[in-house]
C-alpha cells in the first residue's frame, strides 16, 4: 500500500508497536487514525501527505482502491497487536478517514459503507469503535 510518492517515510510501525507497549504498561488505550489517504482526501492540507489542489483519493479510482487496501492493512495490524501480550487490548478504535472534504460527501459515504463491514468482520463492535468524520460542513 505504501508509495514514497505519497510524501511519507516508511518504517514507523516498530515505533507504533513500542508506543502501544508503553500505553499498555500505563493502563492507557489508543485509537489508530489513517491521517492521510493516497492522493489526499482534503484540499491543500499538509496532513494528507502533500499539499494538493485536488482530492485525488476521491477522484482517482486507483487511489481510492489503495485507500481501501490501507484500511485492510490497518485491520491486519490491529489483529497482529491483539495477538501479542505486550500490545493486546490497547487499540480500542479506528478512524477510517481523517477530515475528508465535504466536497466529496457522497464518495465519503460510499467509502464508509464499503469499509465499515470490512472492518467489522475482524474487529467487532463490542470491542472496537469506528470514527467517521468530515473536514467541514457543506
Amino acid at each position: 500500500v505504501y508509495d514514497e510518492e505519497d510524501g511519507f517515510v516508511s518504517g514507523g510501525e516498530p515505533f507504533l508497536a513500542r508506543a502501544l507497549t508503553w500505553l499498555k504498561l500505563r493502563g492507557m488505550r489508543a485509537v489508530l487514525d489513517l491521517h492521510a489517504m493516497p492522493g489526499a482526501q482534503a484540499l491543500n492540507q499538509s496532513f494528507t501527505g502533500k499539499m494538493s489542489g485536488v482530492e485525488n483519493f476521491f477522484v482517482e479510482d486507483a487511489e481510492y482502491a489503495r485507500g481501501k487496501r490501507a484500511i485492510q492493512a490497518l485491520v491486519e495490524l490491529v489483529n497482529k497487536y491483539e495477538a501479542h501480550r505486550a500490545t493486546s487490548g490497547v487499540v480500542v478504535g479506528l478512524e477510517l478517514l481523517n477530515e475528508p472534504s465535504h466536497r466529496h460527501i457522497l464518495r465519503t459515504q460510499e467509502f464508509y459503507s464499503e469499509m465499515v463491514p470490512v472492518v467489522r468482520r475482524s474487529l467487532p463492535a463490542d470491542r472496537y469503535f469506528i470514527m467517521l468524520s468530515f473536514m467541514d460542513s457543506p
